[in-house]
């Protein structure tokens, strides 16, 4: 009996735990024994099925960058367009009244404000009646009875204003349709241009998100806004890049076509074209031939000479040329610059990609320089002037200089204030010198790389 109590004794389970941390402690599971236990179980499972589960953890994780970058631009699109719908509906009841009252509104609490942050705060003493807002029984008899001789009814007052208010409204989009980019008496600026930015803004958005239908309706309402003849806005330009990308002719066509002949844009001219090009050449349909494609090529060269010689010779401008990728928004009043941006973007895989494209812009410009031809129609002639280049490069050298001479003044004037902004002034002087240099280099580089192309031979007749 007393062997099968030892025995019975020794089998007892020890109190510390079976089958736990080892060292016989009584702390439990530490950190060390987890990552041992889990090392020892991912040794046991296979390696692709490791690579399997990572995977699966990577793509159903929700903070990823790229998802995180996607749910940014979807709530940018949204207040974009919340910004867009209440300026919109400002402008569809238009009222000078209002907009004055708005403008003193925010002219005096910008005022008191300020008046806040410079005075001591004082200490508020209790307010008078005259400020109480009583209801119910405490209110006067004239606030409630119509029998009073200074009763004035509420609803009465409110209906008579809402009528002259409506009698003063006038809807800005049916007003000043084709003209929101104007300083006109009528077209209540900033606002207008303030619609046409958001406007834009929400475009360039959408096709960043490939929202295609949504970025064609703001750039198609932000060209019938502006107007085609003095536009503020590159719309026409981005929807022209949106047509060539989508791979829709016939939208481009009916692009150009609606607007002026004399369109200083590169985007649009060279597009013109192209695919008239590719309507003569390549597809061979009806409406298109040769002259009609030569027509809209002399334009384009006439627009801008310096992308006609960048296209056609492309592989000798890309040895010279450098840092092309910094140039960005460039417009039409500096052509070297949106000259440089085009050859440098999608377009030229456009102009690449259809066969003998490039060798016929070469072409034109041979015959014209070599033999002395007229290339084009009667209206529209190409002749060894308009190819001439150094006059347009010494043109935007000259104008820049003037610009850069003329901020000179106003920059010496606020160093010479001192105070705290001097700073800020350096970092603006030192921004407006890097610009100004960077053109130089483009004008430099691009005349570097005419002189190399003349002295090969290639634009002068053979001896």
């Amino acid at each position: 009996m007393a062997k099968t109590g030892n025995a019975v004794g020794n089998n007892k389970r020890s109190r510390s735990g079976g089958g736990g941390a080892s060292d016989n402690n009584n702390n439990g599971w530490s950190s060390d024994v987890h990552a041992l236990r889990k090392a020892k179980h991912r040794s046991k499972v296979s390696e692709d099925k490791l690579l399997e589960r990572d995977r699966r953890s990577a793509l159903l994780t929700r903070d990823s960058k790229e998802k995180h970058e996607e749910g940014k631009l979807r709530l940018h699109i949204k207040r974009t367009q919340r910004q867009l719908d209440k300026l919109k509906q400002r402008l569809e009841a238009w009222d000078d009244v209002e907009e004055a009252r708005l403008v003193q509104q925010a002219k005096e609490e910008e005022e008191r404000i300020q008046k806040e942050a410079t005075e001591p705060k004082k200490k508020r003493g209790r307010l008078g009646p005259e400020t109480w807002k009583l209801k119910g029984a405490a209110r006067p008899a004239w606030q409630v009875y119509d029998f009073d001789t200074r009763y004035v009814d509420p609803h009465q007052k409110a209906h008579e204003e809402a009528a002259r208010k409506v009698a003063r409204s006038r809807n800005i989009f049916a007003v000043c349709q084709g003209r929101f980019g104007c300083e006109e008496n009528d077209v209540p600026q900033p606002h207008c241009r303030e619609y046409l930015a958001l406007l834009m803004q929400l475009g360039l958005l959408s096709m960043q998100s490939n929202q295609i239908k949504t970025a064609r309706k703001a750039f198609l309402e932000c060209i019938d806004l502006d107007g085609v003849d003095h536009p503020v806005t590159p719309a026409r330009c981005h929807l022209m890049r949106l047509y060539l990308e989508a791979n829709r002719p016939e939208s481009a066509r009916r692009l150009w076509e609606r607007l002026p002949s004399t369109d200083p844009s590169v985007w649009i001219r060279y597009s013109a074209a192209l695919i008239e090009y590719v309507s003569w050449k390549i597809l061979e349909e009806d409406g298109s031939s040769q002259e009609t494609a030569q027509v809209l090529l002399v334009r384009a060269i006439k627009t801008n000479i310096f992308c006609a010689y960048y296209l056609a010779f492309f592989d000798h401008f890309q040895a010279v040329m450098e840092h092309t990728d910094e140039i960005e928004d460039a417009n039409e009043s500096s052509p070297l610059e949106e000259a440089i941006e085009y050859c440098n973007s999608e377009q030229l895989g456009a102009w690449k990609g259809t066969e003998g494209a490039l060798e016929w812009i070469q072409q034109v410009l041979k015959s014209v320089l070599l033999d002395g031809g007229l290339v084009g129609m009667e209206n529209d002639k190409l002749t060894k002037s308009d190819l001439d280049w150094r006059g347009p490069l010494a043109k935007v050298k000259e104008s820049h200089l003037l610009e850069e001479n003329a901020d000179l003044p106003s920059d010496e004037k606020d160093t010479c204030d001192g105070g705290n902004d001097n700073e800020d002034d350096e970092e603006n002087e030192d921004d407006e010198e890097s610009s100004a240099a960077d053109l130089a280099m483009f004008a430099t580089m691009f005349e570097t790389a005419m002189e190399m192309l003349e002295e090969s031979g290639q634009l002068s007749k053979p001896k």
